[in-house]
């Protein structure tokens, strides 16, 4: 741990001026990109900050479950970004078309800013109706009225939630069950439903299946998958101060 205030001399670790209000401005950039649809530029910008909260040092409890806020909500920003660019990449053949719309459904289930989830359900609302998924568009539909889109938005989704209810009926087998709780394979991009194995990356919590254990995370890109570690040390008082 890098504990400036017990350093002193050569002993003492060089400070680094790095605060919580900085890495929080730094987040709402990467908001910002993530509106804008210019994914791979946020992804970048959201590792270089979920590799910066080790830097930091607080000095209470209340900061330090702040740091590790935003180390969830980096993970869960890049592994859906980092999902949806794997979809986008799908070669537009009629045989990717029951995985294209997994892929964006499993995207909903990330923790989100609303205004992301309202995106994220918004294209899975279009391609559940395309591959006539109906009761499962029907679905999507009502969690993105509940998050209270824009008026024309509400009204768009409405129609189509009408239409899906006609026939609530879905025409695939997808490896997408909304009512069993999952967590994403980081890698394989595949549901790990509760209760089945799966390992962690020690450092931002991204979830892999067992098979993954030993590799390197492809969320943060530093630590091993399966790995046991401390956590994270950048809070004085951990040291007994």
């Amino acid at each position: 741990m890098r504990n400036w205030q017990d350093g002193g001399g050569r002993s003492g670790l060089p400070a680094v001026n790095l605060q919580l209000s900085d890495l929080a401005t730094r987040l709402q950039t990467c908001y910002h990109l993530t509106t804008s649809g210019k994914f791979n530029e946020a992804v970048e910008k959201l590792r270089q900050l979920l590799l910066s909260v080790p830097l930091l040092i607080v000095d209470s409890k209340q900061e330090m479950a702040e740091a590790q806020q935003l180390v969830d909500i980096c993970r869960e920003y890049l592994v859906g970004l980092l999902m949806e660019i794997a979809r986008k990449d799908l070669p537009k053949v009629v045989e990717n078309a029951k995985r294209n719309a997994e892929m964006a459904a499993y995207f909903t289930h990330c923790q989100l800013q609303p205004v992301h989830q309202i995106l994220t359900l918004r294209t899975a609302v279009n391609l559940f109706f395309k591959l006539k998924q109906m009761k499962t568009c029907a679905s999507f539909c009502k969690r993105l009225l509940e998050l209270g889109p824009k008026a024309e938005v509400a009204a768009q989704i409405r129609k189509v939630l009408a239409v899906a209810e006609k026939e609530p009926n879905d025409t695939h087998e997808l490896q997408y069950d909304e009512h069993n709780p999952f967590v994403v394979c980081s890698r394989k991009f595949k549901p790990l439903y509760r209760g089945k194995p799966q390992v962690k990356c020690p450092f931002c919590g991204a979830s892999y299946s067992p098979d993954i254990t030993g590799e390197i995370c492809d969320v943060c890109q530093v630590a091993e998958v399966g790995r046991d570690a401390t956590g994270l040390k950048i809070c004085t008082i951990q040291s007994g101060r």
